[in-house]
């Protein structure tokens, strides 16, 4: 039986080894992910006893697999809610858990056809109202920003000169390292076969193989494994899982300095930089057929055809990444609901909480997400902002919409 190493990885003292798995605390949390970690951190910040369980180790799962962009340029303001308050605390990171999550703030740039304008100055109208700083383009002005992006068919730009993107592992690492330090215990190795119930109400987990936690409160953060562990309780989530594919690619000489994240709607990427040489580049939609089964991926390597398809997508935007070395990349799943927003409710058996379905949102929300739903498992009162992820809103009838969809007639984003 594996015990936790996590003390080694993270320098933690007081980690748990597998041997000494508690048998009662006040909250259970399934799934060592950055969701986790983060509630992890913010129900140990106010004294509630938490334990983290993970199956594998921290950041092993979608985690891992994230293109960890921190963006604020959402379509609703519940999504930009979440994202502004998640990058406000992104950058003061270390400064709140003592470990950094090496964020690197490179900005955000994302353009208009003509066609699409008045949807695009909807969105940026909503994005200000809702006090994102950010400025409006003509295309010459965001070419001498960026001298290697073709803005030959943007009508007008947008650039968040906020955004970046993190170290995903780091962030979940260091929220897990701040638990632990605050009291809470988090435990590697171990994985949760079912949730006890019992008339009706939570009583704790169960171990494949290692006994009972018991617990009056559980919460499943465990990626595209919480919809099989919920239902096992008795509780069905509207969630599919969708393939998500990630390049890395060397860029060539005479790039110039790293790029700015760009999203590109209408070559359907998203590209980032990745350090100080290499481009992490991305699907921003993934059709229907893209939609899997199961919530495991047997192989986990980006087909080298995804690769090239790829690369071709980001050269046609970056016209120098036509000679850019493939470093690599990794083939992902993101756990989706109907309407591309997270579940984060109580469901099901009375004390039985869900962080689900942020398809390919989670990891920019995490620091928000965690806080909030700390506060409703610690204090049973559920927060305002939260209202429109409850669960049922499916049923009801009232999925989350876009106020400003840009542009009009496109997709979910993902990424």
């Amino acid at each position: 039986m594996r015990s936790s190493n996590l003390d080694i990885r993270l320098g933690v003292e007081g980690t748990m080894p597998a041997s000494e798995i508690p048998r009662r605390t006040e909250v259970v949390i399934v799934g060592g992910g950055c969701m986790g970690a983060s509630i992890a951190f913010h129900l140990a910040r106010r004294g509630v006893g938490a334990v983290l369980i993970e199956k594998d180790h921290i950041g092993a799962g979608s985690t891992g697999h994230s293109g960890a962009i921190v963006r604020q340029f959402y379509e609703s303001r519940v999504g930009i809610r979440l994202a502004r308050r998640s990058l406000a605390f992104f950058r003061r990171f270390q400064g709140e858990t003592g470990v950094p999550c090496d964020f690197r703030r490179t900005g955000f740039l994302s353009g208009s056809r003509s066609r699409d304008l008045p949807a695009f100055d909807a969105l940026l109208n909503l994005l200000r109202t809702e006090g994102v700083r950010l400025g409006r383009l003509r295309p010459k002005e965001a070419a001498r920003m960026e001298p290697q992006l073709d803005v030959s068919d943007y009508e007008a730009m947008v650039h968040d000169p906020d955004a970046g993107y993190a170290d995903p592992i780091a962030t979940a690492a260091g929220f897990a390292q701040a638990a632990v330090r605050d009291g809470a215990k988090a435990i590697e190795g171990e994985e949760v076969r079912e949730v006890i119930v019992r008339g009706g109400r939570v009583a704790g987990v169960r171990l494949r193989g290692r006994g009972v936690i018991s617990s009056e409160r559980v919460v499943l953060a465990a990626g595209n494994w919480t919809p099989s562990i919920a239902r096992q309780a008795g509780v069905r989530l509207p969630v599919r899982f969708v393939r998500g594919d990630v390049a890395i690619l060397r860029r060539p000489p005479g790039s110039g300095a790293p790029p700015r994240i760009h999203f590109d709607v209408y070559g359907n990427t998203y590209s980032r930089p990745e350090g100080e040489k290499d481009v992490l580049v991305g699907y921003m939609d993934s059709g229907p057929q893209a939609a899997l089964r199961g919530p495991d991926l047997r192989d986990n390597a980006l087909p080298a055809a995804t690769g090239r398809d790829l690369l071709s997508r980001l050269a046609r935007r970056f016209p120098i990444m036509a000679r850019a070395q493939p470093r690599g990349g990794w083939s992902g799943l993101y756990d989706v609901t109907p309407d591309a927003y997270p579940i984060l409710d109580a469901v099901g058996p009375t004390g039985l909480f869900v962080a689900v379905g942020f398809s390919g949102h989670g990891f920019k929300l995490c620091p928000e997400v965690g806080r909030l739903l700390g506060e409703f498992i610690a204090s049973d009162r559920k927060p305002d902002e939260l209202a429109p992820l409850r669960a049922h809103r499916y049923r009801e009838r009232e999925p989350v919409v876009p106020e400003s969809p840009f542009p009009a007639l496109r997709g979910r984003t993902l990424p």
